[in-house]
């Protein structure tokens, strides 16, 4: 069983996923991030509210980093390298 992630660190694969193909789709989204249909919902709203990710509306709606939202996950990637993963002890 793998170990529970955080809010951020799923904020960051989403904020990474929709900048490096320039978008990517719900679905990209998902499979890309771990998630499921349900879960990345609040995830895609937050990051949209926030305008760090924007809609390119079409036939399959698309996700784009914006400029913001680059800017931040600049900023995220930076803290994640300060910070270092914590070590679980082996059995």
């Amino acid at each position: 069983m793998g170990r529970k992630r955080y809010k951020d660190q799923i904020l960051l694969q989403i904020l990474q996923l929709c900048a490096e193909e320039e978008s990517a789709s719900k679905t990209q989204i998902v499979y890309g991030a771990g998630l499921n249909f349900r879960t990345v919902i609040p995830y895609l709203e937050l990051v949209t509210r926030n305008r760090l990710v924007e809609i390119q509306e079409g036939k399959v709606p698309r996700y784009k980093t914006t400029a913001k939202g680059k800017k931040a996950l600049g900023y995220m990637r930076e803290l994640r390298n300060m910070i270092p993963e914590p070590q679980v002890p082996s059995d």
